[in-house]
């Protein structure tokens, strides 16, 4: 028993000394980031820190676009990684959580560890000021007038944007049609080309058009109104009872040692908090809501069970 034991400690002892060493270590090599959508959406998050981290981390950071798919294609590749932190996957609630429970893909969020969640938003529901809707209730009633007529522009099929979309249309009880593209900036480029009726996405992508009078805020999905953009109402305001908010944020492979994790997450959460990058921020209409691996962990198996009931109510059944 007495030799058991011993062995036992030893074993636990290099487990130990193996984290420890991994994170020592790491990073030795350049670290690939996979952002699974179409350039000039979720990227714009991380590209004004990429030089903070890797001078915190002492070795570039290469981030990369890979779209399709509602982000399925991307974190795919981050799922098929190996687990030792040099690709990670910065993305959303949509990648990572709900395209999974509605297309086919090879993982679930629990294939992935939370490492640290950076910005929290809600959707914007957005119209072009020749389409004649100038309000939610404007929308509400060109739909029921119309209906299956009136198309909406989303960032990839299984998003939680489209979801959320979906979930809407269920609970005003009117038909809209999906137009899938591969990210929010495309989508936004179909609106204003008028391929399109509507579109929602980020505030970040859809908002600056507003101010330039471009495009016309409808609504947002959050349960009330969203700081740097008080005077759009909510979806819950005109009586539709849906409320989804998005965060982004940093994953790895499950397996990734824990030591990597932290030592990621120590570092994000650093840049993060850098009153010049949460003013930048807000000044793009995001939010900056940074949460660690527990409480990222936490924020994400409850973004599951949302999306589960969101899928469910709509039929759809849930993975």
């Amino acid at each position: 028993m007495k030799l058991k034991f011993l062995a036992a400690l030893v074993s636990i002892g290099l487990v130990i000394h193996a984290g420890l060493s991994a994170a020592d270590d790491y990073p030795s090599k350049p670290i690939r980031v996979i952002v699974p959508y179409a350039a000039g959406g979720a990227d714009l998050y991380i590209r004004p820190i990429q030089g903070r981290i890797e001078k915190a981390l002492g070795q570039p950071m290469l981030i990369e676009n890979v779209g399709g798919a509602g982000g399925i294609i991307g974190a795919t590749q981050v799922k098929n990684a190996p687990p030792d932190g040099y690709t990670i996957l910065f993305g959303g609630s949509g990648a990572v959580v709900s395209a999974p429970k509605l297309a086919t893909a090879t993982y679930t969020w629990r294939d992935f560890t939370p490492v640290a969640n950076v910005i929290a938003i809600p959707w914007a529901l957005v119209t072009r000021p020749d389409s004649g809707i100038k309000t939610f209730a404007d929308f509400l009633a060109r739909a029921r007038a119309n209906p299956g007529k009136l198309s909406y522009g989303s960032p990839g099929h299984g998003t939680s944007t489209q979801m959320a979309a979906d979930a809407m249309a269920a609970a005003a009880g009117i038909k809209i049609t999906e137009v899938p593209y591969q990210g929010g900036a495309p989508a936004a480029t179909a609106l204003l080309g008028g391929h399109v009726d509507t579109m929602i996405g980020a505030p970040s992508i859809v908002m600056p058009h507003v101010r330039a009078g471009k495009l016309v805020a409808l609504a947002v999905t959050s349960g009330k109104r969203f700081a740097p953009s008080k005077e759009i109402p909510t979806w819950k305001e005109n009586g539709i009872d849906v409320v989804v908010v998005a965060n982004f944020g940093f994953y790895v492979r499950k397996g990734t040692p824990d030591a990597i994790v932290t030592k990621l997450a120590a570092v994000v959460a650093d840049v993060v908090r850098d009153p010049a990058y949460v003013e930048s921020m807000e000044k793009g209409f995001n939010a900056v809501d940074f949460l660690g691996p527990k409480e990222y962990a936490e924020a994400v198996e409850e973004e599951d069970r949302t999306f589960t009931k969101i899928i469910k109510d709509m039929g759809l059944g849930a993975k």
